[in-house]
């Protein structure tokens, strides 16, 4: 007999606290929320309307282009180092200077794609652009001279001659 008990006494407890608060604060104080909101929201109408001589054109006026960021070539480099395969983010050419140097070879030919491969190459350097491979600067090829092919392996690791 207790279960419906509690049933009734939980359901009469819920409609009071439903009917508690049922907006009796805006009944006292004659006002709808909506009317608040409504006071604070500028209407259209009381816009001030566009003058014609507001909207003519400049003439004359100063014009300065903004600096394209990471758009910029700087000068052209010539490094001598290796070409290594790196199998990060599917696979890519990378190249490491004698000085240690990492870079990122955008626009290598085909033909110097090989692992080990130690080449002097010209191209641009690009610092500010960013890669999914996040090795080094990226370096815009411009020419490759093939130095030595004598260490060149597969991407397997395994010498190809």
């Amino acid at each position: 007999m207790t279960l419906p008990r509690n049933r009734w006494l939980i359901s009469v407890t819920a409609l009071l606290f439903t009917v508690s608060c049922s907006g009796d604060d805006e009944a006292k104080n004659g006002k709808s929320a909506d009317k608040t909101v409504e006071k604070h929201v500028p209407k259209l109408h009381d816009a001030e309307p566009l003058k014609p001589e507001s909207l003519k054109p400049l003439e004359n006026a100063p014009v300065t282009p903004l600096p394209q960021q990471g758009h910029e070539m700087k000068e052209e480099v010539t490094l001598t180092g290796s070409i290594f395969y790196k199998s990060l983010e599917g696979g890519f050419y990378a190249f490491v200077s004698e000085d240690g140097n990492r870079y990122t070879l955008h626009g290598l030919n085909e033909a110097f794609q090989q692992n080990g491969l130690i080449v002097e190459i010209s191209g641009h350097p690009k610092p500010d652009m960013m890669t999914t491979t996040q090795y080094g600067t990226v370096l815009q090829v411009n020419h490759v001279k093939v130095l030595d092919a004598s260490r060149v392996i597969g991407k397997d690791g395994n010498p190809t001659h």
